[in-house]
């Protein structure tokens, strides 16, 4: 096993060729789920002004003994502020959102003074500050709001709006284009011969690296023949992506020309051997710009390889921390002692009486989608991990969607 690459290794050699993509202008509207390059600074307070957390009265705090008797001389209704200063034994009407006049510092619920026409009794003290919200409570003009690397979400676009931006600067999504080779692939919806299957890699992985922000452009089936190939490559290369991904042809069979190909096409290629279960055989390398990955065929090995190495290779580029996402939880179930390689175990979310546990699942066939559909994500099992009981904690990957299943 010495001619294997860890896992960590490996990452570190493809993390060193990866730079963030340059930055472009978009409309708020249409920043969901894209990664900000440049910090957002606020272009106003929030609020603007000291305004009124409640429907109430203003005043003076030095009036707000219980049992005082003001005079209401006006209304300060959001978007609508009143302007007179108030002078002590003075309040104004003023309703949710509004700015407090000059002169007070406290609104009293209306629910605790007693009116009697313009005139209203507390029947609560009142303190300095109270029901207000001040100037700059949640942001201060030219605060730094939400910094570089941030995939942004509803809540991110909704502060960024509340801080006057109708623009922000995010990273140009990656492109990935995607390749697969075999004489035995056909497309869904075509009638199979002798021999052949659905090829369903492609299905997997676009969505796999769109939710990671890229766009992907999938270059179809090569046969298995090396000058055909070639073509395909170059053809798929030929606007330089930031990456691509061929699935197939990666390990040293007669039939495995995905190297050589390669190769003849003038890229640069380490030929890994990756410590890693599923997919040890696993091509790396580069040409002119395009970082290229050559994923072995079997559906699930792909998939598993795509997540572990390609998907932080997406985040690099994207200026985002290209760690996985890992999180520890405790296992539903016994978990079997590992192997050589370090093991990505299919398996699912366990949720009961409110706590969050995780169940391997006995499936390991590389070939195996239907253990995949029912995985919410892979423990990340160490090479020659003895076995850990019910109960043990361990390093799981969640996929973007693991939570759903728990609905």
């Amino acid at each position: 096993m010495q001619n294997l690459k860890p896992v960590d290794e490996a990452l570190a050699d493809i993390l060193k060729r990866v730079s963030p993509t340059t930055s472009e202008k978009i409309n708020l509207s249409d920043a969901l789920d894209r990664t900000l390059a440049e910090p957002v600074i606020a272009l106003t307070s929030q609020p603007p002004f000291n305004g009124s957390a409640m429907d109430g009265y203003a005043l003076k705090s030095t009036d707000g003994q219980s049992g005082t008797k003001l005079k209401n001389i006006g209304i300060a209704a959001a978007g609508t502020p009143f302007t007179r200063p108030l002078q002590s034994g003075e309040c104004a009407r003023i309703y949710t959102g509004g700015e407090l006049p000059k002169g007070t510092d406290s609104v009293i619920m209306q629910e605790k003074v007693t009116v009697d026409g313009d005139m209203i009794t507390l029947n609560d003290d009142v303190q300095e500050g109270q029901n207000v919200r001040w100037k700059g409570n949640d942001f201060a003009k030219d605060q730094t709001i939400v910094f570089p690397g941030k995939c942004l979400n509803p809540f991110d676009l909704s502060l960024i709006a509340a801080a006057g931006h109708p623009h922000v600067h995010v990273y140009q999504k990656p492109r990935v284009h995607l390749l697969a080779t075999g004489d035995e692939l056909v497309q869904p919806g075509q009638p199979l011969e002798p021999g052949q299957i659905y090829a369903s890699n492609g299905f997997g992985l676009t969505p796999l690296f769109e939710q990671a922000g890229a766009t992907v452009k999938d270059f179809g089936v090569a046969i298995d023949e090396q000058d055909k190939l070639e073509t395909k490559l170059r053809e798929a290369l030929k606007d330089e992506p930031e990456i691509l991904v061929t699935t197939g042809g990666a390990s040293v069979g007669d039939k495995d020309y995905m190297l050589p190909a390669l190769k003849a096409i003038g890229a640069e290629l380490d030929f890994w051997r990756i410590a890693v279960r599923p997919g040890k055989p696993l091509m790396f390398g580069k040409l002119g710009k395009t970082l290229i990955f050559g994923l072995p065929g079997n559906p699930v090995s792909a998939l598993v390889t795509a997540t572990v190495f390609v998907q932080p290779a997406l985040r690099a580029f994207l200026g985002q921390n290209p760690e996985a996402p890992l999180i520890t939880l405790p296992l539903s179930a016994e978990l079997p002692k590992n192997g050589p390689r370090q093991f990505y175990r299919r398996a699912r979310l366990v949720k009961d009486e409110g706590q969050l546990s995780v169940d391997p699942i006995a499936q390991t066939d590389s070939a195996h989608l239907s253990s995949m559909s029912q995985c919410d994500g892979f423990i990340v099992q160490a090479a020659f991990a003895d076995t850990q009981e019910s109960g043990s904690l361990v390093q799981f990957l969640p996929m973007p969607w693991a939570m759903r299943s728990l609905a």
